[in-house]
Parts: structure tokens; sequence; C-alpha cells
């Protein structure tokens, strides 16, 4: 029964480290495919379906094209077709990093826990730059991809 017992428990250990595993392959697999590929010139690509129906621009609207241009070094061209993505892309990546890690050594970084006023800030900054990036008037049309 011990032995059983022992096998189970290294069975839930492994378990972490497999999905980081597969995780860390999937963004990796999407990434090499982004960079290979050019989402604005890729022909039958979905785009947004947001701005198809409005011909307004969500807040994720032209964040594929950020990263492909973030990945061939253009950081400007990245922030200018959306500097929300850009801006808020290293706390994406950190638990990323934390799942590679996780999936390297079988431990990842420390968890950060932000408080909810932190959260809900966040929700406000997207809602706001919704909105301003929609506005037909200069400096604001410099926010539209």
């Amino acid at each position: 029964m011990e032995k059983s017992e022992s096998v189970r428990r290294v069975r839930l250990r492994a378990h972490p480290r497999r999905s980081a595993a597969l995780k860390v392959f999937a963004v990796l697999a999407v990434a090499g495919f982004l960079y290979v590929h050019d989402p604005s010139r890729l022909p039958g690509w979905v785009h947004c379906p947001f701005h198809a129906l409005t011909g307004l621009f969500c807040p994720g609207c032209g964040t594929l094209r950020a990263l492909h241009a973030l990945m061939h070094g253009q950081v400007v061209r990245a922030f200018g077709l959306n500097a929300l993505t850009m801006t808020l892309l290293p706390f994406v990546a950190y638990p990323f990093l934390s799942t590679v890690l996780l999936a390297l050594r079988g431990r990842g970084l420390r968890r950060v826990l932000l408080p909810d006023a932190c959260v809900w800030l966040l929700v406000a900054a997207i809602l706001v730059f919704w909105v301003l990036r929609n506005l037909p008037v200069h400096p604001f049309t410099v926010l539209a991809p």
C-alpha cells in the first residue's frame, strides 16, 4: 500500500512539469509562426470580428502585428500598432517565464498576487484605451493600429 501511495505522489508532482512543458511548447510554436508569417500579409487571415462588425478598434486590435514587429526588433512600430499590449507585455512575460522555469527545473518564480484595486485599475485602463483609440481627433488617432 505504501508503494502505490508514493507512486501516486510522484505522478502528481510530475504533472505540473508536463503541463508547463506543453504550455511552453504551444507558446513557442505560436511565436515561431508569428515570427515567420506577418499577420497583415497572410491571405485569408481572420481579422478582428469586432472591427469587422463595427468599424471600431478593440483593445486587442494590432496585437499580432505588434508581436510580429517586436520579434523583428521593430519596437517603435510595435508600440504604434498596440501600445497597451506592449506596455502590458512584461506582466504577461513574468508568468510565462515562471512556467518555463517550472518545466525546466520543477520550480517556477515566486507568485505575485495583485490587490483587487490593481485589477480594477487594469480593467479601467483597458476601457479608457479602447475609447481613446477610437476618437477621430489628434493625438488619439495615433493609438489606432
